[in-house]
């Protein structure tokens, strides 16, 4: 059977770090839970996903700690009558996992069940920061930022008690042995009495908060001290020690319980290259036999310690072992990367074998692998080379990348491949073999997508070749060989339907990669709307996929950036917009409304008497028009009666 300890393991201070704890007592199964929060559990035998569960307010309250439920032990206690043993024992059948969160509940998940078993809220006001369980009690024990230790009654989901516990950030608690007092820490370590809920002792802990409380040894089971442990909850742990580790800390201090003592430093510290983020000890079965500490670093790698405590140590314990899991480096550069690359330990959980045994679990956080390793066969500096579990275990062989161009007919047209449609022959008339050339560069294909070139080289006339939809098949090729000038060909398409269909059927090893390129290009090209489309018929048609990623948000980082810096302004825009098409309209409107006056008038009246004077007025201004004439015809009547006179 492994060594368990009913608490959480922890480090919520540093994002990066994932949460996990191996299952009681053989530690079969590793509980994760990933910064999405999604709880997986994982087969340490196997190495299979068994169960995996999404809460529903995942997004909005995320895991920040979480811990196994005590172990299912048959107990020959005399049943009582109430109705809550009935309640105790129906909770203790299952396998229980208690999450804390960043919005202040507490989640208790059934593996029996594989579902959510009931919710505890109410308690804190902040994210809970650890947990821990007491077996005799039926309870559960939670820490939070908003400076409060709460003991839930789990079997009813209320809170039983709750006090004040720091006056900042309560980081981390531990259940003493007995049962009967807690460790809690924020930057100081104090020691509680659960009955009464008073410090009984503190000690100085470290600069930083203080993340890790963890006993190293256990009382003696003897009747003494079973006496003296029912009058007083001190005696169960005085001489007791246990260790802390903090953040940004090299360094785990180790303390010894004495509530007469006024020394309240540390007895002994242990070395390490950086901050803990994750801790396990082996007991030891016997007073005189060394105790084993296991602490997975920051960096991934693992520090082994073995000691005897037994007083005060004036230097810092150095590791007597140190692991690291690394790939195995290519020799030749076309096969892979031929320098080798770490692969991070994510947890360590020692096992009471004969020998000491350790179980590690490594990788990259996408797919964990597990592995036993005795203790006994470690050196000073060990490295395993293991595959990476994260990539994929299938290789290449060396002629699959050659490239063989088919052979074609004289008398055959070369489409572009993708799906062939057959086009019906106009009129009823047969088509005239059309010749072609024997091979048509990826350049002359492109032509024939080209809505302005639409014939191929070599064909008769301008008959319109059969279309076969193959733009889909142009923008893998592109993709895959990061070709620019098809990629630029392809992406210079608007038509809606066209694009839709391209993105549906493209693979799916590809969604990725077109949307680095479309993101790319929106980076390159602002205000594009033809790039716009392509992201947009991406985004609807693979949103499924896309989720299923893990590392989508890394990839549609630069994406939210440039989408929040281009929609900064769009307020500004459209109030200046709305600004000026007012002035506009009002402007336009105020010319619309301007009185157009008419020469002519809207209504004259002539009266013939008025007219007549007026004539006669004009005629003394002016003079008649036609005065000149009539004064010459006057003048040749008055000669005529002259001449006429003196003839007779």
């Amino acid at each position: 059977a492994c060594a368990h300890h009913h608490t959480c393991r922890k480090m919520a201070t540093n994002s990066a770090e994932r949460l996990c704890e191996f299952s009681p007592p053989s530690s079969a199964c590793l509980a994760r839970a990933g910064a999405d929060g999604r709880l997986q559990l994982w087969d340490t035998g196997s190495g299979a996903l068994r169960q995996e569960f999404t809460p529903s307010a995942h997004l909005s309250a995320t895991c920040s700690c979480l811990a196994w439920g005590p172990l299912r032990e048959a107990r020959n206690e005399h049943k009582k009558r109430k109705r809550k043993s009935d309640q105790l024992s129906a909770l203790s059948s299952l396998d229980i996992i208690a999450m804390g969160t960043t919005a202040g509940t507490v989640l208790l998940y059934s593996v029996v069940k594989g579902d959510l078993q009931t919710q505890l809220s109410g308690g804190h006001d902040d994210v809970v920061n650890c947990l821990c369980w007491h077996a005799e009690r039926n309870a559960l024990f939670s820490c939070s930022d908003d400076q409060h230790i709460v003991e839930w009654m789990v079997t009813t989901g209320q809170v039983k008690c709750k006090w004040k516990a720091d006056r900042g950030a309560v980081q981390s608690i531990c259940l003493c042995p007995g049962g009967r007092t807690l460790l809690s820490a924020g930057r100081t370590i104090k020691l509680w009495d659960l009955d009464k809920r008073e410090v009984l002792t503190h000690f100085t802990g470290h600069a930083s908060l203080v993340t890790t409380l963890l006993f190293v040894t256990v009382p003696t089971p003897t009747a003494n001290s079973n006496r003296k442990s029912l009058s007083s909850p001190d005696a169960s742990v005085e001489g007791l020690y246990f260790l802390s580790g903090a953040v940004h800390d090299r360094l785990m201090n180790a303390w010894q319980i004495k509530l007469k003592s006024k020394e309240k430093t540390a007895v002994v510290s242990f070395s390490l290259t950086e901050e803990p983020s994750y801790v396990d000890v082996l007991r030891p079965r016997q007073k005189d036999q060394p105790a084993h500490l296991a602490v997975v670093t920051k960096s991934g790698e693992l520090h082994m310690f073995k000691f005897i405590l037994n007083g005060r140590g004036k230097k810092p314990l150095t590791p007597q072992h140190t692991i690291q899991v690394a790939t195995q480096g290519d020799s030749t550069p076309t096969q892979g990367d031929p320098t080798p690359t770490p692969i991070p330990i994510i947890a360590a959980q020692f096992c009471a074998d004969a020998d000491p045994t350790l179980l590690i679990a490594y990788g990259t956080g996408i797919r964990p692998a597990f592995e036993r390793i005795n203790c006994s066969t470690l050196e000073k500096h060990t490295c395993l080379i293991r595959a990476d579990p994260g990539r994929s275990s299938i290789s290449l062989e060396e002629d699959v990348g050659k490239v063989k161009t088919p052979g074609t007919a004289q008398e055959v047209t070369v489409l572009a491949p993708g799906h062939m449609a057959h086009a019906a022959a106009p009129g009823g008339k047969k088509s005239k073999k059309r010749t072609t050339p024997k091979h048509l560069s990826i350049q002359e294909r492109l032509d024939v997508l080209s809505p302005d070139q639409g014939v191929l080289p070599g064909v008769a006339g301008g008959e319109d070749p059969p279309r076969a939809d193959s733009l889909s098949v142009l923008l893998t090729q592109g993709l895959q060989s990061e070709d620019a000038d098809i990629l630029q060909r392809v992406f210079s398409s608007a038509n809606d339907t066209l694009i839709r269909n391209t993105v549906q059927r493209i693979p799916l090893s590809l969604v990725l990669p077109l949307l680095k390129e479309v993101t790319r290009r929106m980076h390159g090209r602002a205000g594009s709307g033809m790039t716009v489309q392509w992201l947009r018929a991406v985004l609807e048609t693979h949103t499924s996929y896309l989720m299923t990623c893990p590392d989508v948000m890394s990839n549609l980082g630069s994406l939210y950036e440039l989408l929040d810096s281009r929609v900064a302004t769009f307020s500004k825009l459209s109030r200046l917009q709305g600004k000026l098409k007012l002035v506009l309209s009002q402007a336009t409107t105020k010319e619309d409304q301007q009185w157009k006056f008419s020469s002519k008038p809207l209504l004259s009246y002539r009266d013939e008497s008025s007219d007549e004077q007026d004539e006669a007025m004009e005629d003394l201004l002016h003079g008649h028009p036609d005065s000149d004439e009539d004064w010459e015809e006057m003048s040749d009547m008055e000669a005529q009666e002259q001449d006429g006179e003196q003839q007779g």
